[in-house]
């Protein structure tokens, strides 16, 4: 498998392959083949493993399901394609103009940090060969909102979230594999958590080990499907992440494509799955898609999550030795807490984080990015937008915990501070969402 890394891209072909779903619908294997283009040499060929969770009376596979599950093979094959970015996608199942329009945003977008981080423009762009086929019928029945998966990871804006929808809808908590911080979010809001697992093949690791391009894909778009598979075979028609507007402000520009870590958190991604997965009956929305990190902040300080929650990547490596809640070194460390401060007392938050960043000048220069300080840019991290961080500064200066502070009375920071006006306007609601009734009345009683 190896003896495909010396072999040029414009030579491969990445094939995804019709998924495989066991009969209950609870198991879809993806498969996916990198084969040189005379079909003549090595091929590599990957699988990988999705279960679902267990529901109670799950829905009989159907159409709807399958087309998920086809649509999920196209978001889950970035992390192998990525491996050797052939020049060519290859769907022999074929594909509607939804599903052609779908991948080719996801590979364009979801890969745009991997690419501009290997300086591999071409990857952005390939060649998509399927045959076409019709594009499906719109759904018959509007969703109900009913009943809601929500999505957790056990940070600030899943909380607020399953705290807004649980008043308007029966709430499920669902996540994609099992982490501590997940389970202690759901065992505090007393709702059922259900979890998915994702288990990809081996034979990446194999091969970035042997010198195979490797970096960040969209995992959201992943774990976006997987909810909407489980809502599906659930008998849910509502899927809901807690994705906020600052997630659709990019990093940089390269090559005439934004660059943006939170691609699929965005609000193009969200309109993208919502018109594929639509005809299926399910409506996939981001609850806190109005709303900005400082109003999404100050709310959640005002709930019973401030022990349990952590935003700290490291809290899910996947080495179980090496999770800590929060590492204290970390762009997302530095961003949760400066967005916090102003809403939580001093003590509180030297015990939530073990020590005072402000006072870190190791952290400086993440902070400086934050408040888009110097030539830096927005770092490569779920971090908002310096907008945002430099009206919570704003609010430092007059907070009797930190007003004080060198780092909050520091000189060379004064051009961080704006004025009042541009603090409150962050308090406001957006119009850029896609909720309506129940969940956009829950969404803005946030502020």
């Amino acid at each position: 498998m190896s003896d495909l890394l010396n072999v040029a891209p414009a030579e491969l072909v990445f094939h995804v392959d019709e998924p495989r779903i066991s009969p209950d619908g609870a198991v879809i294997e993806l498969d996916y083949r990198i084969a040189h283009v005379s079909t003549v040499g090595p091929v590599a060929s990957l699988t990988e493993t999705i279960t679902l969770p267990s529901v109670e009376a799950p829905v009989a596979v159907g159409d709807g399901f399958r087309a998920l599950a086809r649509l999920l093979a196209l978001a889950a094959g970035t992390s192998y394609y990525k491996a050797l970015v052939p020049a060519t996608i290859s769907v022999a199942g074929g594909l509607n103009p939804a599903e052609r329009h779908f991948l080719a945003e996801v590979v364009k977008g979801g890969l745009a940090e991997f690419a501009f981080r290997n300086n591999l423009p071409d990857a952005l762009f390939p060649r998509i060969t399927a045959p076409e086929l019709p594009a499906p019928a719109a759904a018959a029945v509007a969703p109900s909102h009913a009943r809601a998966l929500v999505a957790v990871g056990g940070g600030k804006d899943s909380i607020v979230t399953l705290e807004g929808v649980r008043g308007v809808a029966d709430v499920t908590l669902f996540s994609v594999n099992s982490y501590e911080p997940i389970t202690r979010t759901a065992e505090a809001s007393g709702l059922p958590l259900i979890q998915a697992s994702r288990k990809l093949d081996p034979a990446l690791f194999a091969l970035n080990e042997a010198g195979a391009h490797n970096g960040h894909v969209p995992v959201t778009a992943v774990n976006s499907l997987i909810g909407c598979l489980t809502a599906l075979r659930g008998g849910m028609d509502t899927v809901v992440f807690a994705n906020e507007a600052s997630s659709s402000y990019g990093n940089l520009e390269w090559h005439g494509v934004e660059v943006n870590h939170q691609w699929s958190k965005g609000i193009g991604f969200e309109g993208l799955l919502r018109e594929a997965v639509s005809p299926y009956g399910v409506d996939y929305v981001s609850f806190l898609r109005p709303l900005t990190e400082l109003a999404i902040v100050r709310r959640f300080a005002a709930l019973p999550y401030l022990d349990v929650f952590t935003s700290c990547n490291r809290a899910f490596h996947l080495d179980a030795s090496r999770r800590r809640n929060w590492c204290g070194e970390c762009p997302k460390c530095t961003f949760v807490f400066l967005m916090l401060s102003p809403f939580v007392p001093k003590t509180q938050m030297d015990s939530i984080f073990g020590k005072d960043l402000f006072a870190d000048a190791a952290l400086r220069p993440l902070f400086l990015d934050l408040l888009a300080i110097g030539d830096g840019h927005k770092p490569f991290e779920c971090v908002g937008e310096p907008s945002e961080c430099r009206a919570a500064y704003t609010l430092l200066q007059t907070h009797p915990d930190w007003s004080a502070h060198p780092f909050v009375t520091d000189p060379s920071l004064r051009s961080a501070v704006v004025s009042e006006a541009e603090v409150e306007a962050l308090f406001a609601f957006s119009d850029q969402h896609f909720l309506t009734g129940s969940l956009e009345k829950a969404a803005r009683e946030v502020l």
